[in-house]
């Protein structure tokens, strides 16, 4: 099945390239300084791999120990040269189309916003793939020292080429947000220099020692670990987990998530620009739920399983609600460019619903955030049903994910309805983003400033104004604590953050009904104003063509 969705598109590629990647392509080619500039990248790394290996033969290191650090040594290169060079790539594609006033020429060859992209993309890709492809004779030194086999070499590279597709699709869709060239240039790389070290030493350090706490055949320290993994681990469920789908999930959902986002920013107002997103958001939420349950069932301690149910709850939650601030460009309804291009196409429920519009979108987000949160709890509870031996931690686990989930999930639906209200009523989506968080912020911190003010006046420290803070989202922690202490509490503690996360979620649902009513009344207003148009325009040719045509005598 692959084979036949995968023969005809490479035929297609060789017999009909995009021909923006084949325009970049030659401009590039003409360009006199590329080859000198590869010759001096190899030189420079060369040389430094060269001089690794003379200093370490000097101490009369073993090659097998030179060769592991050569390899170590040069993919971290390779690294920076991707995490830098693509980005930095990418960036420069659109907004020089849109600085150097080529971009409606663009437009008016009448290619789709996805041709577009994908021939930007393919564009950057080549360029920085060039340089991974010259880099490899270099990085193939480190096999001939031994230390890591041929096999380790090439995952490598083959990850190597992963990382550079998503870092070419994170400029470009950088680049294309920025009308600037030279702001482009220098976002991407603020975010490039900043990001690209925190994830080398984040995963790269940081997860070494968590792998080789499970398969002990790893080492640990080496940032380059994950080719290492694969031939040094020993096969099962947390092998297939672990190193093959946890990740390409990781590099391919968000390469997926920019390469979409690119394709809504190049297309205009009347266009669709949400049906790309919502399929992403649709597929990487159960997705993204599955992986983050997926630790709290594996790990053997009982304390380390409750720590990882609730961190995934609470980075599901950051993930809705980076999804509830992404969609706050909605508009209120789809432009009737839209709705003919449905009707042309006889387009089903499926595809009118995931089309552009707020209310259909707030509900989408705000259902499937809800019912994804309830969902990763329920989960966690039959985990800590199924695997903890212990009948008191079992119940006392139990109940505590359940509170936890039953206030954060309904505050959720808040936040969702508070920023679809706040786009309804006609604000800019930054405008909007910005005062969701703002409300956010004092939801959030609010009550616990005013829990400490209390406090502090009645210098009385406990319980009983901690009560006042449960209005906070952060006050499902309080609840948590509550049901894990073995004291009697004086106050109810637990009931308080029940009322208040319910209050939350119907304050959300009349929010979401809100936005939809006005987002509904816009769209008849604008249909309404259409309509006085058009009878305005026939009436006029109308009377034009009563008019008595003058003759030529």
């Amino acid at each position: 099945m692959i084979a036949q969705w995968v023969t005809p598109w490479l035929t297609r590629m060789v017999a009909e390239p995009n021909p923006l990647w084949t325009r970049e392509l030659r401009q590039g080619a003409r360009i006199g300084r590329t080859p000198w500039i590869l010759f001096a990248i190899t030189l420079v790394v060369s040389l430094l791999m060269c001089s690794i290996g003379g200093i370490a033969a000097a101490n009369e290191a073993r090659p097998a120990d030179i060769g592991s650090a050569l390899f170590q040594v040069f993919f971290s290169l390779a690294y920076l040269v991707v995490v830098v060079v693509g980005p930095t790539v990418a960036a420069n594609s659109v907004a020089s189309e849109r600085e150097g006033r080529t971009w409606e020429a663009v437009l008016l060859t009448g290619l789709t916003p996805k041709q577009i992209a994908r021939g930007k993309f393919l564009a950057a890709y080549t360029t920085i793939g060039l340089y991974i492809v010259v880099l490899a004779p270099v990085g193939a030194l480190s096999f001939l020292f031994g230390g890591v086999g041929a096999t380790d070499v090439v995952l490598a590279f083959v990850y190597l080429f992963l990382l550079a597709g998503l870092g070419v699709a994170f400029g470009l869709a950088v680049s294309s947000l920025m009308a600037s060239l030279r702001g482009a240039i220098v976002l991407t790389l603020m975010l490039a220099v900043v990001v690209g070290p925190l994830v080398y030493f984040a995963v790269g350090f940081g997860l070494s020692f968590a792998v080789h706490g499970m398969w002990s055949e790893v080492p640990e320290g080496f940032p380059v670990w994950l080719p290492l993994a694969y031939t040094r681990a020993s096969f099962g469920i947390e092998y297939v987990l672990f190193l093959l789908v946890l990740p390409l999930v990781v590099i391919l959902l968000p390469a997926w998530f920019l390469y979409e986002l690119t394709v809504s920013n190049l297309s205009g107002d009347g266009e669709d620009q949400s049906t790309g997103l919502k399929r992403w958001f649709c597929v990487t939420t159960p997705v993204l739920g599955a992986a983050l349950a997926v630790p709290c069932a594996v790990t053997p301690d009982d304390g380390g399983r409750m720590a990882l149910a609730v961190t995934g709850i609470v980075a599901f939650l950051f993930y809705l609600g980076f999804a509830a601030l992404l969609f706050a460009f909605e508009p209120a309804g789809p432009s009737r460019r839209v709705r003919i291009h449905w009707d042309r196409n006889n387009a089903g429920f499926a595809t009118r619903f995931l089309g552009p519009g707020l209310g259909r979108t707030s509900l989408l987000v705000a259902a499937v955030g809800f019912g994804g949160l309830l969902a990763l709890a329920f989960f966690d509870m039959s985990v800590f049903q199924l695997l903890v031996t212990a009948a008191p931690k079992k119940a006392k686990y139990t109940e505590q994910v359940f509170f936890f989930a039953l206030y954060l999930a309904p505050f959720f639906v808040f936040f969702a309805g508070l920023t679809s209200w706040l786009r309804s009523r006609g604000n800019t989506p930054w405008i909007t983003r910005i005062i969701a968080l703002a409300v956010l912020f004092l939801a959030v911190a609010g009550p616990w400033v005013i829990a400490a003010i209390g406090g502090a006046l009645s210098r009385h420290y406990g319980e009983d104004w901690l009560i006042i803070a449960s209005p906070s989202p952060v006050y499902a922690g309080v609840m948590m604590a509550s049901i894990d202490s073995s004291k009697s509490a004086s106050m109810p503690v637990v009931e308080a953050g029940v009322v208040c996360g319910l209050v939350w979620g119907m304050v959300g649902l009349a929010l979401l009904t809100a936005a939809s009513r006005r987002s509904a009344r816009t769209v008849a207003q604008q249909e309404e104003a259409m309509a006085a148009t058009e009878a305005a325009l026939r009436a006029e040719e109308e009377e034009r063509e009563a008019l008595p045509s003058c003759g030529t005598p």
